[in-house]
């Protein structure tokens, strides 16, 4: 077949979806209920076109695969030449008019699928997009689908459920504890592979900067971070520094002794089968995400030598000659969330706000990530019910950044803030979006329903 035939069959299918797209009642026209069933719907659309054309790239490289095949077969000699199926990815960027590198990040993004028949079927429905597609096909590879399939296909299930009403981030940490949780031992032995690769490396840039990066164990990560970004932070108003330039600088005054590193605190969080042993059950630690039994009661004090690693309430050296406080958090095995505390003035006291910025972990908006560790970090603790109409309580607090702490008060958005500790969020449309306390370990499963609660902090 000639380009030219090609092109026209290209460009046909293009002007048939365009087609359907002009056909469509002019949006100006469109009342706020369908604008908005249209914005959802153009978004599934767009994510079925995405997977057709993962089908495309993958039915590309079985061609090429099989023309390779065919000529090793008819040829006496191997020419010293590259293979159809070599560049393929190269063919890709030429037709698509991108760098190779995003041809290859599509490409990657369709092999992924292919490993994952359902999760490919369910991208072509659009359900689900091409990020969300790649992070269950890449936080899948630690199930092996050949030794126990049942899970894998559970699991799978579960996730493309869950990609459905959340972020792309949410999802990668929901994925990681569940993944963990199903093969405790296994997940200790890759932490413990990944750990082994722990290295600083220095690449030199143009114009007397280098990069310095650093890959190293999860926790130890977070404390250099937290102790610089404290020095950082505690510069002052009148420092016309940015805040990347300040956590620069004060990460060189630590190494070379110039700055002392502040005391910084880790909190872990365990549930409480976990630490006494019975159970396996991945524990969290905020800013980092899910992370091993073994690891868990390591950080909690519990190891299995019965050594104390990092006893909650004392010190332990950490970063120079800094201290790091480490709290411990036990969690109900049946709901994994924290208990209520209320008090009557309208300014929580410290125990109240640290209780419930460890509830909600970031902004209870739908989708936002603001972390909620600090009000340092841009988030506030809002009452949901004015007060003196509403208590000082964990039952009416809630964290907010300060974007969408100005939304909720905006005309036509409304939240609630329901006993269990759920947020449903109105739009200005009268759609309902609900968020969830964090969940730091996986609630057991309710007999009545057959399996865990599949929710997350928004």
């Amino acid at each position: 077949m000639s380009s030219s035939a090609s092109d026209d069959r290209s460009v046909g299918f293009a002007d048939r979806v365009v087609g359907m797209l002009e056909r469509l009642p002019d949006v100006t026209r469109a009342d706020d209920p369908e604008l908005r069933d249209r914005l959802v719907e153009i978004e599934r659309a767009r994510n079925a076109l995405e997977a057709e054309q993962a089908k495309v790239m993958l039915h590309m490289l079985h061609r090429a695969h099989a023309d390779d095949v065919a000529d090793t077969a008819s040829m006496p000699v191997t020419v010293p030449t590259g293979t159809r199926e070599e560049f393929v990815i190269d063919e890709i960027a030429v037709h698509l008019g991108c760098t190779r590198m995003a041809a290859s990040h599509r490409f990657g993004v369709a092999l992924g699928a292919r490993e994952h028949p359902a999760l490919l079927a369910s991208w072509s429905t659009g359900s689900i997009d091409a990020r969300k597609v790649a992070v269950i096909s890449d936080g899948l590879t630690g199930i092996d689908p050949v030794s126990d399939p049942v899970l894998a296909d559970r699991i799978l299930g579960a996730a493309v459920d869950y990609a459905t009403g959340h972020t792309a981030p949410q999802l990668r940490q929901w994925l990681s504890r569940r993944v963990i949780a199903a093969d405790p031992a296994a997940a200790e032995r890759r932490r413990e592979r990944a750990t082994a690769g722990r290295r600083v490396t220095l690449i030199p840039l143009p114009d007397g900067v280098t990069e310095l990066t650093a890959l190293m164990p999860s926790v130890q990560a977070r404390q250099i971070y937290d102790a610089i970004d404290a020095i950082a932070r505690g510069a002052g108003a009148d420092d016309s520094r940015s805040m990347d330039q300040r956590r620069s600088d004060a990460l060189f005054d630590i190494l070379t002794g110039r700055a002392q590193p502040p005391k910084v605190h880790i909190q872990v969080v365990v549930p409480a089968d976990t630490l006494t042993g019975v159970g396996d059950h991945p524990g969290w630690v905020p800013g980092i995400g899910p992370v091993t039994a073994h690891q868990s009661r390591e950080l909690a004090g519990a190891g299995s030598d019965g050594g104390c690693h990092c006893q909650p309430g004392s010190t332990t050296p950490s970063v120079g000659d800094s201290c790091t406080t480490w709290r411990r958090l036990i969690t109900d095995p049946n709901t994994g969330g924290l208990l209520d505390i209320s008090e009557r003035r309208y300014r929580p006291s410290a125990g109240l706000e640290w209780a419930v910025r460890t509830r909600d972990v970031t902004c209870r908006f739908p989708g936002c990530r603001r972390s909620a560790a600090t009000n340092k970090t841009g988030t506030d603790l809002d009452h949901v019910i004015a007060w003196p109409d509403g208590p000082t309580s964990s039952a009416n607090l809630a964290a907010l950044c300060r974007r969408h702490h100005r939304l909720k008060h905006s005309p036509n958005w409304h939240a609630d803030l329901h006993p269990d500790g759920t947020m449903t969020w109105t739009t200005p449309g009268g759609r309902t979006f609900t968020t969830y306390p964090w969940e730091y370990t996986e609630p057991r499963a309710d007999p009545d329903d057959g399996g865990s609660r599949s929710t997350e902090a928004a």
